[in-house]
């Protein structure tokens, strides 16, 4: 299907070339913009030639099992002794051997990378759960057991692992929050890079411990499925607020703010209010308007809104814009608008649902593999899983050789 879309859009590219050289040569337009052209057809030939190059070789992958799968089953049935039945399923084990070599070794590089951003030996020690444990040999249990279970084969939980060492994360962090990460990708259908970057960095900002983090993405997969936002337009908005988002909840996705200009304003809302000029403290004042409590903690965002909603009741639409453009940037107010209009029991409902969200993100994660391409996604999981196991067996073997053959050398 790939090469198909290619090569039709090839096709185009080439016709509308010929095009653009009729109009180069009239002045209709630039040198630039014809040599854009050309190099946008250069770029799709060679994605067309990578992607029939990946297909050549997969037809002979696929031929070659095939035929092993053929001369075993014909040497099954022509052979009656059981004995020498094992050796024939000990030639189909020698047959995939290389193949299990490959995924071990490529796993195994890439619990190397995480051993390396933790800045750690093989025979480094960690606490995981108040006991000590090799800290290499339980990341890599780890990495394989949620390869075997989820939609993310052992390598790809390495990955995210080595993302989860990037940010600092010790080995109980990790294998604490791993689950999660896992979780929000397979629940927002995002890749494990952003995934990692939205949990680390969106608990970073809202200052939650590790313990807290099925809890937020929960709340972040019930909000994305309560809302008109994504649970990557949630994140970027997250990201966007920071720290500011320490101290309030608010929601603009549902009146089409999302994503991190959704954060933004959202920011600027909270900060307008926490810092007010003059002119803002003294209407908001006049109105009765508090944005912080006797304790001199702020307010919920519903709270401050819900009352400034009530001060302006009465009013005309034009008295009611010209206090808000008082209060709040002039570039907030379509923000302002969307909250006002969300304060109260459409509020306080969101808020409840969002709050009682256990499960939340496992529940997205399930649906979105409920499906034969999303079975077809964890059985390719639980073969990588095999593979290792296999090639695990094996690798001793291999290292053993090669050695012998660099000594050769």
């Amino acid at each position: 299907q790939a090469i198909g879309e290619t090569k039709e859009k090839l096709t185009t590219l080439k016709t509308a070339a010929q095009q653009a050289n009729e109009q180069l040569q009239k002045g209709e337009i630039s040198q630039e913009q014809y040599d854009a052209l050309q190099r946008e057809i250069a770029a799709t030939e060679a994605e067309l030639k990578r992607l029939e190059s990946q297909a050549s070789k997969t037809n002979q992958t696929l031929t070659k099992i095939g035929e092993v799968g053929g001369k075993l089953e014909n040497a099954g049935d022509s052979i009656a002794n059981a004995g020498k039945k094992v050796s024939v399923a000990s030639a189909a084990v020698t047959a995939m051997g290389g193949a299990a070599v490959k995924t071990a070794a490529d796993f195994e590089s890439s619990m190397s990378q995480v051993q390396a951003t933790m800045g750690i030996t093989k025979n480094s020690m960690s606490k995981v759960n108040g006991q000590s444990v090799n800290t290499m040999d339980t990341l890599s249990d780890l990495a394989k057991t949620m390869g075997a279970k989820t939609a993310y084969c052992a390598s790809e939980c390495a990955e995210a692992l080595n993302y989860l060492a990037l940010a600092g994360y010790d080995t109980q962090e990790m294998c604490d929050t791993l689950p999660t990460v896992l979780n929000l990708a397979a629940a927002g259908n995002i890749d494990l890079a952003s995934a990692s970057d939205m949990v680390t960095d969106a608990m970073s900002a809202l200052g939650l411990k590790t313990k807290d983090a099925d809890k937020m993405v929960d709340q972040m997969a019930k909000t994305a499925s309560s809302t008109n936002t994504s649970v990557g337009q949630l994140g970027e908005g997250i990201l966007t607020i920071g720290a500011t988002a320490k101290s309030v909840k608010g929601g603009t996705a549902n009146n089409g703010i999302k994503g991190a200009e959704g954060g933004t304003h959202l920011r600027n809302v909270i900060l307008s209010l926490q810092n007010p000029t003059d002119g803002a403290a003294k209407t908001m004042e006049k109105l009765g308007v508090q944005t912080y409590d006797s304790e001199g903690n702020m307010r919920s965002l519903n709270d401050i809104l819900g009352d400034l909603n009530t001060s302006m009741d009465g009013m005309t639409s034009a008295e009611k814009q010209n206090i808000i453009s008082s209060i709040f940037n002039k570039t907030d107010l379509a923000a302002v608008n969307s909250l006002l209009s969300n304060t109260g029991d459409s509020w306080d409902s969101l808020q409840q649902s969002i709050t009682e969200s256990v499960g939340a993100a496992q529940q997205m994660a399930d649906t979105q593999l409920d499906n034969l391409s999303g079975q077809i996604t964890i059985l390719k999981s639980a073969l990588e899983g095999l593979a290792i196991s296999f090639g695990e067996i094996l690798m001793p073997k291999i290292r053993a050789a090669a050695k012998k053959v660099q000594e050769f050398v």
